[in-house]
C-alpha cells in the first residue's frame, strides 16, 4: 500500500510542476518585455538557477548525510538528461528551433571549460573544501560575463514601474515555489520507491532522482519552446548545467568533502562532457531539429545501456 501512495504522489506532483512551469514561463517571458532584459539572460539567471534548487537541496541533504555517491550521481545524471532528453524532447517538440543570437557562439568555450574543471579537480577521487571555492568562484565569473555582455543581447530600461511589474514577478514567485514544493516530494517518493525495490544509490541519483531533479527544467523548456520564447528554452537548459557542476557541487564540498569512486565518477562525467559537447554542437547551428532530438534521445538510451552494463560488472 505505501509504494502505491508513492507513486500516487509521484504523478500528482509531476501534474502540478508542469503547470506552474505553464504560469513561470508566462510571468518571465512578460517581465523581460517589461524590462528589456533579453530572454537568453532571463532563462539562465532566473529560471535555470530556479530550477536547479532541487539538485541543491539534494546535494546540502546528501552532503549532511555524507552520501557523496547520490550527489555525484543527481549531479552527473541531471546534466546528462538536460543535453539529451530535455533538449531532444525540447527539439522534437517544437518541431524545428531556431536560435537567433550569437550567445552559444560567446559562450561555447566558457561553457566546455566549466564542465571540464570538475573533472580536473575530481581526479584524485575527493572534492575538498577548496575545490568547491574554485567551483564558486568560476561560478561568479560565468554570470558577471554574462551580465557584461548583456548589452549586445538586450536594451535594459533605465527606470521601471513597480506597478508594470509586480503582478508578474508575484506569479513566477509563486509558480516557482510550487514548482519547487511539487518537486521535493517527487523526491521524497523517488527515494521511497527506489529503497523498496532496493536500488543502489549512485544508481538512483544518476538515474532515478536526476530523472525527478530535472523535470523543472524539462516542463519550462518545453512550455517556452511551444510559446515561442526559445532563448528562455535553451538558455534555462545551458544554465542549469552549469549551476549544477559549479554552483550546487561547490556549496555541497563546502559543507562537507566528498570522497567517491574515482573510476565510476571519470566515466560518467567523460559521457557527461560529450553530451555536452554534442548537444553545444547542435545549437551553434542556428538550428536544431526533431531529427537531432531523436539523435539526442538515443545518446540517452546508450548512456542508460552503458551504465546499466557497468553496473552489472
Amino acid at each position: 500500500m505505501d509504494i502505491i501512495i508513492s507513486f500516487i504522489i509521484a504523478i500528482a506532483s509531476l501534474l502540478v510542476i508542469m503547470k506552474a512551469a505553464s504560469y513561470a514561463i508566462t510571468a518571465i517571458s512578460n517581465y523581460a518585455k517589461t524590462t528589456g532584459i533579453s530572454e537568453y539572460l532571463i532563462g539562465f539567471l532566473v529560471v535555470s538557477i530556479g530550477t536547479s534548487l532541487p539538485e541543491l537541496s539534494t546535494a546540502i541533504m546528501g552532503s549532511l548525510a555524507n552520501q557523496s555517491k547520490l550527489i555525484l550521481g543527481d549531479l552527473i545524471g541531471a546534466n546528462i538528461i538536460d543535453v539529451t532528453l530535455v533538449l531532444g524532447l525540447t527539439a522534437i517538440i517544437g518541431k524545428k528551433i531556431v536560435i537567433e543570437g550569437d550567445a552559444i557562439d560567446k559562450t561555447f568555450l566558457t561553457t566546455i571549460a566549466l564542465v571540464i574543471l570538475p573533472l580536473i579537480l575530481g581526479f584524485d577521487g575527493k572534492f575538498q573544501r577548496f575545490d568547491g571555492l574554485i567551483l564558486l568562484g568560476a561560478f561568479a565569473i560565468y554570470i558577471f560575463r554574462l551580465i557584461k555582455k548583456e548589452g549586445t543581447l538586450g536594451r535594459i530600461k533605465k527606470s521601471i514601474s513597480i506597478k508594470d511589474i509586480w503582478k508578474d514577478m508575484l506569479v513566477f514567485l509563486g509558480s516557482m515555489f510550487a514548482l519547487l514544493l511539487s518537486a521535493k516530494w517527487f523526491l521524497i517518493s523517488c527515494f521511497q520507491i527506489s529503497n523498496y525495490f532496493g536500488i543502489p544509490t549512485f544508481i538512483m541519483g544518476l538515474v532515478f532522482v536526476a530523472i525527478g531533479t530535472t523535470v523543472p527544467e524539462l516542463t519550462v523548456s518545453i512550455r517556452s519552446v511551444l510559446k515561442g520564447h526559445h532563448h528562455i528554452g535553451f538558455g534555462n537548459i545551458l544554465g542549469s548545467i552549469i549551476a549544477n557542476i559549479t554552483l550546487v557541487l561547490g556549496i555541497a564540498a563546502l559543507i562537507n568533502p566528498i570522497s567517491f569512486d574515482k573510476t565510476r565518477f571519470i566515466t560518467s562525467a567523460l559521457f557527461m562532457l560529450t553530451s555536452v559537447v554534442i548537444a553545444i554542437l547542435f545549437l551553434k547551428k542556428k538550428t536544431i531539429t526533431w531529427q537531432e532530438g531523436v539523435a539526442l534521445l538515443l545518446v540517452y538510451i546508450t548512456f542508460l545501456v552503458s551504465e546499466g552494463i557497468l553496473f552489472l560488472f
